[in-house]
């Protein structure tokens, strides 16, 4: 079983994951919530939208957004032949986005 537990990521479409095969998939919601406030604890109401998938993490080297060489986990969208982790990987929708999944937001 991989290290990796749940983490945020930058420069890419997700910026969360939460290790697939230590946690269901509710307890990964909760997780992603928690960490990032997404209720608003004033009123209890939810405030925005997120969208899950599948994805895999790797820790490996590579280059990251800056140009610069680094190890580290890294979030990817295929199975890697060795050492790749499933995670359930989130984003939120952000406030100019127009079109969410088949939704038309006006």
């Amino acid at each position: 079983m991989s290290k990796f537990d749940y983490g945020s990521f930058t420069g890419g479409y997700d910026e969360f994951a939460v290790n697939a095969e230590k946690y269901t998939y509710e307890e990964a919601v909760k997780i992603f919530e928690e960490e990032y406030d997404y209720k608003d604890s004033k009123v209890g109401k939810e405030i925005g939208q997120y969208a899950v998938s599948n994805a895999f993490v790797k820790w490996r080297a590579g280059i990251n957004e800056d140009h610069e060489p680094c190890v580290c986990w890294w979030l990817e969208y295929s199975k890697r032949p060795k050492g790749s982790c499933p995670v359930y990987a989130f984003h939120r929708r952000q406030k100019n986005d127009r079109e969410w999944g088949n939704e038309i937001v006006n």
